[in-house]
């Protein structure tokens, strides 16, 4: 339909971010304690939020009070109940992570929440302190990892109550962990207070003394971080430091359609530790740290070596080399989509502890950075030029390399050099395609290897060709308008490995509902859905297919005339953009391409009466649609085509696109008119089957 569409790098994304610049500054300590509020005869007779009406809570004071030579955090929420929904917030859920395992942070960080207080207080000012005992949730624990919760229900709330709480977090004397302050959330925060006292304490790693504290500042025009100096009281003489930051009326987090990441949206200020004097440092030292770990993981030893010829045997060119050692490499278990194994497991089987890629290899098993290391182990281990890069999950972060943390990289993918070209690789996702990356790495910044040392380098990524969605439809009607038939579906690309995903996490049943639903949400409630039939689920080169066998009424009946939709795909389709402005850019993840072809056999009882027009659109350089119908003696034909090219469309484009969805999503709503011959009582009969079937969903 269309020849050039424009998948572009994210980074003019990123440069039309309003964000703020890193700041350098000393280490410093204080402390600083609070209670509770007492509520003002405003807050207790407060039932809306001007401005937001129907709101279901505001924030009326946060504050989080963070103290390093102390190893801990006190955080303190005060919340307004407006409606029934936002009764919700008395019930609390405190998330954090606990490692016990030694990296390089210094040590495991056995962190912990305690001194949980909390009370209800009525709109008569009548006071319900919480007195039960929170309950300690895991919510997933791995070999080094427990991500776990404490939860708890403040009493007695109703519509107008006022509920608040404090808890304490520490983690281990020997850890020493900057905040992060996440200031926007789901809740209008009426005001908040964020204090850090640095330890005053000096600290080392690898590059020596740590001298400096980085601040990354994601805030609202007008609010500043202030830091004061008290010189000569800190523990050894050292000047202590306070950063502080009071800010209010900080608006609620938008809910938009296609929201991008909101760790690169919302309100919040990253701080970090570092011993380099400025950020080219940073990314240059512990750049070149990493990129040493990553050679000496993957170094191809004579154990690869051996396993490299053995893969590569038979092949001659260097894609053909890299295809069979890209094709070994996804037989082995990915643990990441699995099970972690325990090291009397494999010390039982035989096998010891994971060194190097040489072991995973051996294991037969690795979790996704182990895989990707071995790739790229095996691909040195074959002659050919590999690197590693480090990449966010674009579905929850962008990079950004003025905040100096590496905690901003959540995989690495390997880079090749096959022939002269450059290709990059996705090995650590299970099922990804050869020469394709799983779309939250594409269109991305990252750190990758060059030589021994480290360069900031963007990520290609695939067209709207490659993520292309078929939506076959090939049914039969008789006289009284029920439809039996087949629809197929072709999944190819990012589609393609979100299902493929979805079979790892659960089983065979679970993956078949997960599909049945995916397709009742797009055809006509009256059609049901018999049977869903799976084919190339593990064969990632190949689409994936999915069968469907349905039967039902697609139309209305009026008289002697039965109304059915152009498009069944599109019967259930809703406005995507109702909102007349926005102020975020739209993320659809990935350019995409959905074909639909159905075509309805009907008896010789039916005429085709009307049918829509030949449409065509276009928004210039990003998307293309059309839809023909083509009317035969027994059967009708439709034929969709939706292209988009873009992965971020900039609220300056908003209007435009909007338009665009507005002008196809109408399209789509369009009918095909069939006439029938049949008696009146037989289109009676069957108009009030339909309307039975529609009170029943």
């Amino acid at each position: 339909m269309i020849s050039a569409l424009r998948p572009q790098s994210l980074n003019r994304t990123l440069g039309a971010l309003a964000l703020s610049a890193a700041i350098l500054a000393p280490l410093a300590v204080r402390a600083q304690n609070g209670s509770f509020i007492e509520p003002t005869k405003d807050e207790l007779s407060m039932t809306s939020l001007p401005g937001y009406p129907g709101v279901a809570a505001v924030v009326l004071n946060e504050e989080v009070i963070t103290k390093d030579d102390l190893h801990s955090a006190t955080h303190y929420e005060r919340i307004k109940i407006l409606t029934e929904d936002g009764k919700k917030y008395a019930n609390v859920e405190l998330p954090y992570v606990t490692t016990s395992d030694i990296y390089d942070a210094g040590g495991a960080n056995d962190k912990t929440l305690d001194t949980i207080q909390g009370r209800t207080i009525h709109p008569d000012g009548t006071v319900i302190p919480f007195t039960g005992k929170p309950y300690l949730k895991v919510i997933e624990k791995a070999r080094d990892v427990k991500v776990q919760e404490k939860v708890f229900t403040l009493p007695d709330v109703t519509v107008g109550s006022i509920i608040e709480y404090r808890y304490a977090s520490r983690i281990n004397d020997y850890v020493y962990e900057p905040p992060t302050w996440i200031i926007q959330g789901d809740l209008y925060v009426k005001s908040a207070h964020y204090v850090w006292y640095p330890t005053s304490h000096p600290l080392q790693n690898a590059h020596g003394v740590i001298n400096s504290i980085s601040w990354f500042p994601i805030l609202p025009q007008g609010a500043e971080i202030k830091h004061t100096e008290t010189p000569g009281i800190g523990a050894l003489g050292n000047s202590q430091y306070i950063y502080e930051l009071n800010i209010k009326d900080v608006p609620p987090f938008p809910e938009e359609e296609f929201m991008p990441p909101i760790t690169n949206y919302g309100y919040r200020v990253y701080w970090n530790f570092i011993a380099e004097h400025n950020g080219d440092d940073f990314w240059k030292t512990e750049g070149k740290d990493w990129s040493h770990k990553v050679n000496s993981f993957a170094n191809p030893n004579g154990d690869l070596k051996s396993a490299a010829q053995q893969i590569t045997a038979g092949t001659t060119t260097q894609d053909q080399k890299l295809r069979a050692i890209y094709a070994a490499v996804m037989t082995l278990e990915n643990t990441d989509f699995t099970r972690s194994h325990e090291q009397r497991e494999d010390k039982a089987n035989g096998l010891g502890k994971v060194s190097n890629a040489a072991d995973v290899f051996k294991h037969e098993r690795g979790d996704s950075f182990q895989l990707t290391a071995l790739f790229i182990g095996l691909a040195r281990a074959a002659g050919m030029q590999a690197d590693a890069m480090l990449v966010p999950d674009r579905s929850r972060e962008l990079f950004l390399p003025q905040w100096l943390s590496f905690s901003q990289f959540d995989d690495t993918i390997a880079i090749v050099n096959v022939d002269g070209k450059d290709m990059f690789f996705d090995p650590g996702e299970r099922y990804c395609p050869y020469g394709h990356l799983a779309w939250q790495h594409t269109f991305v910044k990252g750190l990758r290897q060059k030589g021994n040392e480290t360069e900031f380098a963007d990520t290609p990524g695939d067209g709207f060709r490659a993520n292309e969605i078929d939506r076959v439809a090939n049914l039969n009607m008789d006289a009284s308008g029920q439809i039996t038939g087949k629809i197929d579906l072709a999944y190819n690309g990012a589609q393609a490995l979100r299902w493929r995903h979805a079979a790892l996490r659960g089983d065979e049943d679970s993956l078949k509902h997960e599909l049945r639903v995916s397709l009742e949400n797009l055809i006509p409630h009256s059609l049901e859905v018999k049977e869903v039939t799976v084919s190339n689920l593990t064969d990632y080169e190949k689409p994936l297919l999915v069968s469907y066998t349905v039967a039902g009424t697609a139309g209305t009946w009026t008289g002697k005339r039965l109304v059915l939709p152009a498009d069944l795909f599109t019967a259930r389709e809703r406005a995507t953009f109702p909102h007349e402005k926005r102020d975020i850019a739209v993320d659809f993840h990935y350019p995409a391409r959905t074909l639909d072809a159905l075509r309805i056999n009907f008896p010789s009882t039916f005429t085709v009466e009307a049918a829509p027009s030949v449409s065509k659109l276009a928004m210039e350089h990003l998307a293309a649609y059309g839809m023909s119908v083509v009317a035969a003696p027994a059967n009708f034909t439709t034929r969709r085509e939706y292209d988009f090219g873009e992965v971020f469309v900039l609220p300056s484009e908003y209007s435009q696109l909007r338009t665009f969805y507005s002008q196809f999503e109408a399209n789509d709503q369009q009918s095909i008119v069939l006439k029938s011959t049949a008696a009146p009582a037989v289109a009676a009969m069957t108009a009030a089957a339909d309307g039975a079937a529609h009170a029943q969903n």
